[in-house]
C-alpha cells in the first residue's frame, strides 16, 4: 500500500528539504551519488513534479521569446511601412505644391500682359522712365 501526495504537496516536501539544515537531512539525500536513488511514490512524485516545472519553463521561456521576436518584427515591419507611407504623401504634396507654384506664375504673368496690354494696346508695356516724371514736376 502506498501514500500518494498531490503535486503541491511534493512541491512543498521539497521546499521543506532546501531549508532543512545540512545535519538533519535524510541519509539518502546526504549520501554520494553512487547509492541508487530513491524510489518511493513520494520520490517519484516529485522527480515528476520537477521534470513537469522544468519543462513547463522552457516552454514558457521558448514561447516568449518567440513572441518577443514576432513583436519586434512588426514593430519594424510598422515603421518600415510608415516612413515609406510619409514619403510617398511627402512627395505627392512637394509635387503638388510645385505644380500650384508653377500655375500661379504662368497665370500671374498671362494676367500682367494682359493687363499691360488693356492699358495701353498700342506698345508693349514698359516701365515709367524716371528722369520724364521728375522733370514734369
Amino acid at each position: 500500500m502506498s501514500i500518494r501526495f498531490p503535486a503541491f504537496s511534493s512541491s512543498l516536501f521539497l521546499v521543506g528539504l532546501a531549508l532543512m539544515p545540512a545535519g538533519l537531512a535524510p541519509t539518502a539525500m546526504a549520501a554520494g551519488t553512487a547509492e541508487k536513488p530513491c524510489e518511493t511514490d513520494l520520490c517519484r512524485s516529485v522527480r515528476q513534479s520537477w521534470a513537469a516545472v522544468r519543462h513547463g519553463t522552457s516552454n514558457a521561456a521558448d514561447w516568449t521569446k518567440t513572441e518577443s521576436v514576432k513583436g519586434w518584427n512588426a514593430t519594424k515591419s510598422g515603421v518600415s511601412d510608415a516612413a515609406h507611407w510619409t514619403g510617398k504623401e511627402g512627395e505627392k504634396g512637394w509635387k503638388a505644391t510645385k505644380n500650384g507654384t508653377k500655375e500661379a506664375v504662368h497665370a500671374t504673368g498671362a494676367w500682367t500682359k494682359k493687363t499691360a496690354h488693356e492699358l495701353d494696346p498700342g506698345s508693349p508695356a514698359k516701365a515709367p522712365d524716371s528722369k520724364a516724371d521728375s522733370a514734369s514736376q
